[in-house]
């Protein structure tokens, strides 16, 4: 066996310190790295969910501090109907509605996330003059199962009616229970 020459010598010792280097790298370095990264994304989600979720808790805090401080008023608090309210509301319209000439009800289809249903419904109607209308308006406002009027049209007719078209969209909660039931029920 002949002598390595110096030269490969340190050929050979370049050959080994690249080779720890690059298992360094390889075993230890990326791997760490990569992870590092990836927990600080987790952190990064965490802070952020935690954002959310603190902004829901202050928004849940006023709201109950709203619904206290009306409790001790005396007021009546509002509440929202459990799902599937269709006939209450219907004979709830049907009523606010009798005064009219003509009037029809027509329902879409209900949409719902988080246990929130809500029904839009499109109310057109015609009245004798625009005082009745401004009243029927106010009471659909005000009625008792609770929804958000909307979109209103008022045209006042040759003939002195009025005629009226105005969407409204009623709220209804929904339990985990019969939210399984509610996706079985065909729309409307």
């Amino acid at each position: 066996m002949r002598k390595l020459t110096i030269r490969e010598r340190v050929l050979l010792l370049l050959l080994a310190v690249i080779a720890l280097v690059s298992g360094y790298v390889l075993l230890f370095y990326l791997p760490t790295t990569q992870r590092l990264e990836s927990l600080n994304v987790q952190i990064a989600q965490a802070q952020e969910l935690a954002t959310q979720l603190d902004a829901r808790l202050a928004n849940q805090q006023q709201m109950e501090k709203t619904l206290q401080q009306l409790s001790d008023q005396g007021a009546q608090v509002p509440y929202m109907p459990a799902y599937d309210n269709l006939q209450a509301v219907m004979v709830e319209l049907h009523t606010i509605l009798a005064g009219c000439q003509e009037y029809s009800l027509s329902f879409q289809n209900e949409q719902g996330e988080d246990h929130v249903f809500y029904r839009h419904v499109s109310i057109p109607f015609t009245c004798s003059s625009y005082e009745q209308a401004r009243e029927v308006l106010r009471q659909l406002h005000d009625s008792d199962p609770r929804g958000l009027l909307g979109d209103i049209q008022l045209l006042q007719q040759e003939n002195g009616t009025v005629r009226v078209s105005a969407a409204m969209t009623f709220f209804e909660y929904c339990t985990t229970q019969s939210t399984q039931n509610a996706e079985a029920i065909e729309p409307y």
